[in-house]
This record gives structure tokens, C-alpha cells and sequence, in this order.
């Protein structure tokens, strides 16, 4: 459940260059300090929410909207109708057509996207510093004044079809798909395009939508980068300070629930391997557990020293990969596993899958690991905060999600605090492998015999996946 377009060589070199010239972490193992710009945060009269870091570490500018709502708020009947909508917001404008709007960002060295994920639609911006003035004009049409041309909905039309019409060419992209769908059974979060859908959406139904998810006051606007805060927050009144506010107010998700444990088998004769999920309900992205689960989880199978890595890929050479995550939303989430085997090696697989997560479950993880991957955690951490991208991604989820505003500053002490009986409790609450549903893509025919003692899967051809 999610953009963003290739970066430019001129960008991608200023980026490079501010890993090299400094890093905003203080490297000794002692302190391990976040050493971060102060972050400003002004509220426009028509409810705008602007952030703004300054990151003079590199001559570059980063720009990330994000508006509530996202594809979570399609309605039944029109999934994809929110990533469709996001997606021709750059095809054209009230002064530029889709191919001006590509080559003024081409020209410019940066990029310019938007998407829809389901909490939020997104656009982005990236571009060198000295490029401010044009590309915040673009950003702002963007924004602002897309027109949904006739032609390029049904151009973007025929792409998203086509890519579903051969998703069974994807064996992967179909098992996750039918994991998202068998873990959200019933929510909002569950909805995924079809090809019935996509078709059935009309040009009316872009501007229906974009009208009622872009607005003022569903707006978080994230700006970090070479610019200086006060001109910067005068030239953001100045492009959206007249924008119009919605009266619309944004339709709030009910809780994910708990589902049914299931185990489906999407027949796919063709395939060459079998690939393999489990899946539950997790937390949502507020949740306290999201400290806890980060430590529990790069235990199981969050790193390259993991117990899923060692003892599926390195002692019996099932795969030759395996992980773990956990994903918080809005909403809700989910804790999850992924991996392949060969065919003839699904029942090996799943046997030797379900018995780490019951041992982790059951006995937890040891005082050793806790240590180890604290200090794993802490140096990931440290990627994470070192580009002006990162630390917009990091700012926008601290006000989509209602994360603490310290949130940067506090991630680690709040990592550090974690006892063993936390992470323990996150194990016990969340691996056991009898409250995650499964979902194997391959040949039933060759996968079947294998099955016997785990109970009925619901089997279904690959045909009817995404159709």
C-alpha cells in the first residue's frame, strides 16, 4: 500500500555530497545524540499546516504535501479511485499540459510526483535549492489547478488495467495483495483496485474526488532543506495563503478489527516457486507497542542476523530470503512475514516458518538480543534522519500519524528504554503462528499433498485476482 519518481542526477549528487560532508547524528556510541536544525511549525489562516527545516548540509530542496484521506475513503464500488486521482494530478494543469509539466521538472534536475496511500495523498518535490522560485510555481499548479485532460485519464486508464490484467505474471505482487486483502476483510483498508473499478471511473469522478480530499485545511506542508525560514514561510503565504478552505469535513476510519484466521491458496499452474505470507491485525502507527515491536521484530526477522534468516535461509536453505515487519497506519496495521521456496519444499517451509514464531512466541527473545539489536536499531535510525527526504518523510508522519512533536529527539531514548519483558510481551501477543492467517501462490496441484494436518485452504485461480 505504496511513489516516488527516480531521482536526477544533479539531485542525487547534492544528496551524496551531504552524506559525505556530515552527518545530523553524533557518531560515538556513547552519546548517539540526534543533532538536528530546530523544527518551525506555522498554521495558515485557511488551516494549512506548514513545517519547515532548514539543512544547509546540502544545496537542495525537499517538499512533501500530504492530505488526510486517502484510498481508504474510496468508495466500495470505485477502489483505485483515490491513486487514480493522485496520479493525474501531473497530467496537466490550467497553464501546462502533462509533457510541459515533465520537461519544466526534467529541465529543473528534480523530480515531481503524487500518489495515494491509504491515509493520505501526497505530493512531492525535489529539487536543487537555486531552483526554489520555478519549482514551487510547478508545485503549486500542480496543487492547485489540475484539469484531468480527457485523453490522459483514459491513457493512465489503459496503464493500470494492463498492470492488473498481467499481475498474474507477478507471483509476489499477487500474494500481496491477497495478504492485505485477507488481514483488512471488511475495512476500508482492504479495498484494492480492480479491473472492474478502474474502468467503471469517470473524469467526473477525479474531480470529485480531488475536490473533496485537496483542500487547505486538510494540507500538511513539509518543506526542509538550503532556504532560510522566514522567506521561506513569506513565499508559502504567498502561493496557498488564498486558497479556499473545504467545507467538507474528512470521513474519520472506524478501528481495524481483529479478523478470522484464513489460509488461501491462489492456484497459479505456471509458477516455479511458491510464495509464501503470514499475516495479522498489528497496531495503529500512535500505538506505544511501535517502540517495542521495532526491538521484538528485528529479532525474528527484521535483519541479516535474524532467527527467521539463520534458521530457514542459513541452516536449512528453504529460501533465499526471508523477513518480518510490522506495518502501522492510520487506523490500524499489521505484523506479517515473507518469503519463497521451491515447490516441493512449501510444507518444509511452512513447518520450519511456524516453528521459529512459536519458539519466539512462546520463550521470547534473550537479554543478548535485546542489546544487539538496540544497537542495530539506533545505527538504521541513523540513516533514516541523514537526508533532507528522510527527515520530510519523518516530519510529514509525525503530523499525519499525531506522533510527538519531539518525535525525532525522543525515538531513541524511548528505543533505549525498552525493557525485555516489553519486547517479550510484543513476541507473545503477536508471533504466535495460530492467530496469522496464510496465503501460498503456486500450483495447487503440486502444492496440495503437502497440505495435509493444516487444515482447509481456500483455493482460488489466479484469474480472479485483481479482476
Amino acid at each position: 500500500m505504496n511513489l516516488f519518481s527516480p531521482r536526477m542526477r544533479t539531485l542525487a549528487s547534492a544528496t551524496v555530497l551531504c552524506l559525505v560532508l556530515g552527518s545530523p547524528m553524533h557518531r560515538s556510541a556513547s552519546a548517539q545524540k540526534i543533532n538536528l536544525p530546530p523544527v518551525t511549525r506555522v498554521t495558515l489562516d485557511n488551516g494549512i499546516r506548514i513545517v519547515l527545516m532548514e539543512y544547509h548540509r546540502a544545496l537542495t530542496l525537499t517538499v512533501r504535501a500530504a492530505f488526510l484521506g486517502g484510498s481508504a475513503l474510496d468508495p466500495a464500488d470505485k477502489t483505485g479511485l483515490a491513486g487514480f486521482t493522485a496520479d493525474l494530478m501531473t497530467k496537466g494543469t490550467e497553464t501546462r499540459t502533462a509533457p510541459q509539466i515533465s520537461e519544466e521538472i526534467d529541465f529543473l534536475g528534480g523530480s515531481l510526483g503524487a500518489g495515494a496511500s491509504a491515509d493520505r495523498f501526497s505530493v512531492s518535490l525535489d529539487l536543487l535549492s537555486k531552483d526554489t522560485a520555478a519549482g514551487l510555481d510547478l508545485f503549486k499548479e500542480v496543487l492547485r489547478h489540475p484539469t484531468f485532460p480527457a485523453e490522459e485519464v483514459e491513457r493512465e486508464r489503459r496503464l493500470q488495467v494492463a498492470g492488473l490484467e498481467t499481475i498474474g505474471d507477478n507471483p509476489g505482487g499477487i500474494a500481496n495483495r491477497v495478504a492485505a486483502e485477507t488481514v483488512f476483510a471488511g475495512h476500508p483498508y482492504g479495498r484494492e483496485p480492480t479491473v472492474t473499478s478502474l474502468k467503471s471511473l469517470q473524469r467526473e469522478d477525479l474531480i470529485g474526488c480531488y475536490n473533496r480530499s485537496v483542500a487547505p485545511n486538510r494540507m500538511i506542508l513539509v518543506v526542509v532543506g538550503d532556504f532560510r525560514t522566514s522567506a521561506m514561510t513569506a513565499t508559502l503565504k504567498q502561493l496557498f495563503g488564498d486558497w479556499t478552505r473545504s467545507d467538507t469535513p474528512a470521513s474519520p476510519l472506524p478501528p481495524v478489527k481483529a479478523s478470522a484466521r484464513r489460509r488461501v491458496l491462489i492456484d497459479k499452474p505456471d509458477a516455479t516457486q511458491t510464495q509464501v505470507r503470514w499475516v495479522r491485525v498489528g497496531f495503529p502507527r500512535s500505538s506505544d507497542d511501535y517502540y517495542a515491536a521495532q526491538i521484538a521484530n528485528a529479532v525474528l526477522g527484521g535483519g541479516f542476523t535474524s532467527r527467521l534468516i539463520d534458521e530457514i535461509r542459513v541452516n536449512r536453505s528453504l529460501t533465499y530470503g526471508i523477513g518480518s515487519s510490522f506495518g502501522a497506519q492510520q487506523a490500524g496495521g499489521t505484523f506479517g512475514v515473507s518469503t519463497f521456496t521451491k515447490i516441493e519444499t512449501t510444507r518444509a517451509l511452512l513447518d520450519a516458518t511456524e516453528g521459529v514464531l512459536r519458539k519466539t512466541a512462546q520463550q521470547g527473545i534473550t537479554p543478548a538480543e535485546l542489546q544487539k539489536v538496540k544497537g542495530f536499531l539506533v545505527g538504521l535510525y541513523a540513516v533514516r534522519v541523514q537526508t533532507p527526504e528522510a527527515l520530510a518523510e519523518q516530519l510529514t508522519d509525525i503530523e499525519v500519524f499525531g506522533l510527538p512533536k519531539d518525535y525525532l529527539q525522543s525515538y531513541l531514548p524511548r528505543l533505549r528504554s525498552i525493557t525485555l519483558a516489553e519486547a517479550n510481551r510484543i513476541a507473545k501477543s503477536y508471533f504466535a503462528p495460530e492467530n496469522l492467517s496464510v496465503v501460498l501462490v503456486g500450483p495447487a496441484k503440486k502444492i496440495d499433498s503437502q497440505l495435509q494436518g493444516l487444515g482447509g485452504f481456500e483455493t482460488r485461480p489466479v484469474e480472479t485476482v485483481g479482476k
